[in-house]
């Protein structure tokens, strides 16, 4: 699955730009379906309406490295990446010295909740397509990865019916 989303995200060869937003446009799809269903859930009006322009994939570097980033942590929150996955992830770079590089990085010293929430800040749209992307990529939750997810919906700020939709839209 990692690989699978990882594709989606770098696209390969040439076909980066493309493949990348329309990757980015799916997660923000899904993340403001489950925003909608969230806000209809709620029986009072205390969070903010956002509209779907909110979640719409736009060419930011920084939100699509954050979405990577934290896909890559979800990747290793179980504690396991045998030689096989971090194969399989540096194909993915393809022939990009420097995207190959910053893959190692990521791989070797992941990226912390604390520093994703800082990144992510106070946007709830991206929020919730962070914390998607690390749920399509923790398929089958071991224990570590149930807390790296709440640990992530702590940080970032995510009422808890909100990620219960996540969740569902996302097919858990």
């Amino acid at each position: 699955a990692l690989v699978g989303i990882l594709s989606m995200v770098l696209g390969r060869n040439g076909g980066a730009n493309l493949t990348k937003l329309g990757s980015l446009a799916a997660l923000g799809g899904l993340a403001y379906k489950a925003y909608q269903d969230y806000q209809k859930n709620q029986a009072t009006s205390q969070t903010t309406e956002l509209s779907q322009t909110a979640f719409e994939a736009d060419s930011s570097e920084e939100k699509g490295a954050i979405i990577l980033r934290t896909m890559l942590a979800a990747a290793l929150a179980d504690g396991e990446l045998d030689e096989s996955e971090e194969a399989l992830i540096l194909k993915e770079g393809g022939n990009d010295p420097e995207l190959q590089q910053w893959l190692l990085h990521e791989m070797h010293e992941p990226v912390s909740v604390n520093e994703i929430a800082k990144t992510v800040g106070n946007d709830t749209a991206l929020a919730a397509q962070v914390y998607l992307a690390a749920r399509l990529v923790c398929q089958d939750l071991s224990r570590k990865e149930i807390v790296f997810l709440g640990q992530l919906a702590s940080a970032l700020n995510l009422d808890d019916a909100l990620v219960e939709q996540l969740e569902k839209q996302a097919g858990f």
